[in-house]
């Protein structure tokens, strides 16, 4: 019998479904090396917005044509928000959530994901996360250090945290975030940690500066804006305004030196105007993020937003999308041209061959990350999982290009 699983969505997913394939495993099933030869197709979904129903619909009914005896599993977050919908999707089995919280191994993955939290109640006007996910649940420590045991054991030397809503582990329940890093950073073979998404209001200075007793910890934090503009936070029920936003930024450069800080910016919400979009991009500059991931604002039923009036037409949605998108390609590449000349650990990810040499021989290129993030693209051929020490002498593209220092 062979599965085959298509995932949806963010990290927290991603995870999951590696836990799912894990299970499949252990219940004498193979991968398939072809969807078509799967008798199981497994999608594991995400709904945060109404376009990942329909992909998630639009999967179905291919698997459906192409595969007719294979037997469809529907699960993720689609199911649990929206039950009566996911039961006309034509999926043969449909499961709320996904069953699946361990994991021992990602060998599709340089840097291994490590689900330490699940769930939100924030309740932020656009988002459908917290009926699909429910209420705060953290996991034990012992269990983050045994997982993280297990990864080390099978050969990742990187480990990202996630969760929905990273910085609420605990729950108040006297357990922090600095403790669950601190327990994966003990793990013998671990060498490099890192954190999702964060919320800025959720994590304080004396978390930060916890944060940084530990050295593995690496120094970039994706720290969730969504608007420069204080009017559309309020509106989005966000928690922060900008002021306080650029508090916590300034906390974490302190505190981690030339960190890099990346974000996430809605465009086109609900009543946004030209002036407060133009307090997005001007505040968006003055942070220097290395990258804006930019979305379009998408209606989602279910959620306050959907019902509020002054909804901006996707023509406006588009057009913003680009501004930002244009701004993340400067300020990414003042960032990179600030690496050069800057000695950095690149972690490697994956070698390819580009050409031959003029003896017949292949020239290759290793691609791998940097502690803050940085993608580096370097000459030779290097191992996946293997640590180099380079130096930055330029960019190109999408990568800082840097030499082996010997």
């Amino acid at each position: 019998m062979y599965f085959v699983i298509s995932t949806f969505g963010c990290k927290v997913n991603q995870y999951e479904s590696s836990g799912l394939s894990e299970l499949m495993r252990q219940n004498g099933f193979k991968p398939a090396d072809s969807a078509e030869r799967a008798s199981v197709h497994i999608i594991n979904s995400c709904t945060v917005t109404e376009n990942g129903d329909r992909k998630v619909k639009q999967l179905i009914k291919r698997v459906k044509k192409k595969n007719p005896n294979a037997v469809v599993v529907l699960c993720g977050c689609f199911p649990k928000a929206f039950p009566e919908k996911a039961a006309l999707t034509g999926a043969d089995v449909i499961v709320p959530g996904t069953p699946s919280d361990s994991v021992s191994v990602q060998s599709e993955r340089t840097r291994a994901f490590l689900k330490i939290e699940d769930g939100c109640e924030r309740e932020c006007a656009y988002c459908i996360i917290p009926k699909a996910r429910g209420a705060v649940k953290s996991r034990p420590i012992r269990d983050i250090a045994a997982e993280a045991e297990t990864l080390a054991a099978n050969g990742h030397k990187e480990i990202v945290l996630t969760g929905v809503n990273l910085c609420a582990y605990g729950g108040g329940d006297g357990r922090s975030l600095s403790e669950a890093v601190g327990a994966v950073c003990g793990v013998g073979g671990i060498e490099r940690v890192r954190l999702s998404s964060l919320e800025p209001d959720l994590i304080s200075e004396s978390d930060i500066a916890r944060l940084a007793e530990f050295p593995k910890l690496c120094p970039h934090f994706h720290l969730s804006l969504q608007s420069g503009s204080d009017a559309v936070l309020r509106r989005m029920k966000r928690r922060y305004d900008a002021d306080y936003y650029e508090k916590t930024a300034k906390s974490l450069r302190e505190a981690f030196p030339e960190c890099a800080l990346t974000t996430d910016i809605i465009a086109g919400f609900p009543g946004e105007t030209e002036a407060e979009f133009a307090e997005t991009l001007a505040f968006a500059e003055e942070m220097r993020f290395v990258k804006i991931h930019a979305f379009a604002y998408s209606r989602r039923e279910g959620t306050a937003a959907a019902d509020m009036p002054r909804q901006i037409s996707n023509a406006v949605k588009r057009e913003r999308v680009a501004k930002l998108l244009a701004l993340s390609d400067r300020l990414r590449g003042d960032f990179f041209k600030e690496q050069t000349g800057k000695e950095r650990a690149v972690l490697i990810e994956k070698s390819a061959k580009t050409g031959e040499t003029g003896s017949g021989g292949c020239f290759c290129r290793s691609y791998g990350r940097a502690p803050d993030y940085t993608p580096v693209k370097i000459a030779g051929e290097f191992r996946r999982n293997e640590i180099v020490t380079v130096k930055i002498t330029g960019f190109e593209g999408e990568y800082c290009l840097g030499e082996t220092i010997c």
